[in-house]
């Protein structure tokens, strides 16, 4: 027997499959039908629940009579991009369709 299997513990072959299959599995992609649940509205909290973490952000401050944060979250895949526009933490407009890079 090889001396490295047996330092090799139980159950090691089968939590490196596991963790590979979730790794893959677990790569994002937006569709129409993540796209079609995006509401006016939402908090930046809400989408990143549906299509995830963003690829890119935009952060930036207007201050006139009180300070309003304005947000653009960026996805991209696949040689396309959603741009989405928050303000105040809350998504102005759902996408109305995925742009091509």
């Amino acid at each position: 027997m090889n001396p490295i299997d047996k330092t090799r513990k139980p159950g090691t072959r089968a939590a490196l499959l596991l963790f590979l299959v979730l790794a893959v599995g677990c790569r994002r992609e937006f569709a129409d039908r993540n796209l079609k649940q995006l509401k006016a509205n939402m908090s930046q909290k809400e989408v990143e629940s549906i299509l995830g973490t963003p690829d890119k952000t935009e952060k930036s401050e207007t201050e006139t009579e009180k300070t309003v944060s304005f947000s653009r979250y960026y996805y991209m895949q696949d040689g396309r991009t959603i741009e989405l526009q928050f303000r105040n933490g809350r998504l102005v407009n759902p996408p109305e369709h995925v742009k091509e890079n």
